[in-house]
């Protein structure tokens, strides 16, 4: 691919030559003859020209004087832009394999590709150009929208619903049952879980996920939210927009997260608690109470990031206060020893 066109995929500025062909992207220590190399450390440039790169993918500041270059003010933003040109979809063309299950009454649209030892179930309806891979099972009354990737082994329980461009990595699991048990006589009876999982455009799934639908009602994950791999959502939880879910994150029932959130990883959240737009649980975090919209929180149970820190640097200090302490009460031992033989001489 020419340099100018991976400029226009990137939305980045093209300086000098757009004819130089780019065959690969690659980091610095593995350039090559025909590799576009992001340099994102203006420490790295000198090094990065003297390669044998054909061009550099540099931040906006930066200027190469030896290599053709794209430079863009957003430089991750461009290079997942350029990444995408090289990157496998996982997609194929649209064909139905002979070993796959379908119910007579399931829909599928145009051009979609259901791969070996796929099951589709009655009343499922699946989008144009989605493609479903392997040993991936969609149950009943599933709806699927249009441009849609699962990969092998995703389990998609009955009347979930997923929105355009949804993409699922392997072994994740849409719509099990929630955790819910009634004790009686000693005995913990099961709650059943009616409800469902509603998935919007955009959201990506880690590898084995787990989503779990509502006891009633739905389970709900918002537009372009991302979810690592890992991660437990429980019953009735509502993800807004654009939030992010790093890996091994468990959110438990009916928790309520606004958009833009960040929950980082191996966080945890409390049942009927509410994360506020904007807000960042910092990794290894234990919320169980509301945060506030754009609060940043951390430590267990989680507080204000900056009233954690300030804890945790007294923490620090505690040895060293031990210390000092132990120091004082010997010397006032010695002083109390020394005035009472003074008083027994006395």
């Amino acid at each position: 691919m020419k340099l100018a066109q991976l400029a226009h995929l990137a939305r980045a500025e093209l300086v000098g030559s757009g004819e130089v062909e780019i065959s690969a992207i690659t980091d610095l220590a593995r350039a090559h003859a025909g590799a576009l190399v992001m340099v994102s450390d203006h420490q790295d440039l000198a090094a990065a020209e003297a390669s044998p790169a054909a061009a550099l993918l540099v931040a906006g500041a930066a200027a190469p004087t030896t290599k053709p270059f794209l430079r863009s003010e957003n430089l991750r933003a461009a290079f997942a832009r350029v990444l995408s040109a090289f990157a496998p979809v996982g997609r194929g063309p649209g064909e139905i394999h002979s070993t796959a299950v379908i119910a007579p009454d399931a829909g599928i649209g145009r051009d979609v590709l259901l791969g070996p030892f796929v099951v589709v179930g009655e009343g499922a309806a699946i989008g144009a150009r989605t493609t479903v891979h392997a040993g991936t099972t969609i149950g009943p009354r599933v709806q699927i929208g249009a441009d849609c990737l699962l990969y092998p082994h995703v389990t998609i329980y009955a009347d979930c619903v997923l929105g355009d461009r949804v993409t699922i990595h392997s072994g994740t699991v849409i719509g099990s049952d929630g955790f819910g048990y009634a004790m009686e006589d000693g005995v913990h009876l099961k709650i059943p879980h009616i409800g469902r999982v509603v998935i919007e455009d955009d959201v990506e799934i880690g590898a084995n996920a787990a989503v779990d639908r509502a006891t009633l009602g739905e389970t709900h994950i918002g537009r372009g939210t991302k979810i690592d791999n890992l991660v437990q959502v429980a019953h009735n939880v509502v993800i807004g927009e654009g939030t992010l879910v790093v890996s091994q994150v468990g959110i438990s029932g009916s928790v309520t997260i606004g958009d833009g959130v960040v929950l980082a990883g191996q966080a945890g959240v409390v049942d009927h608690k509410r994360i506020g737009a904007g807000a960042r649980v910092l990794a290894r975090a234990g919320v169980t109470k509301d945060v506030p919209d754009g609060a940043t929180v951390s430590g267990f149970p989680a507080r204000d990031h900056r009233e954690e820190v300030r804890a945790m640097a007294s923490v620090r200090r505690l040895p060293d206060l031990a210390e000092r302490v132990a120091a004082i009460e010997a010397k006032l031992a010695g002083r109390s020893r020394r005035q009472g033989a003074r008083k027994r001489r006395g």
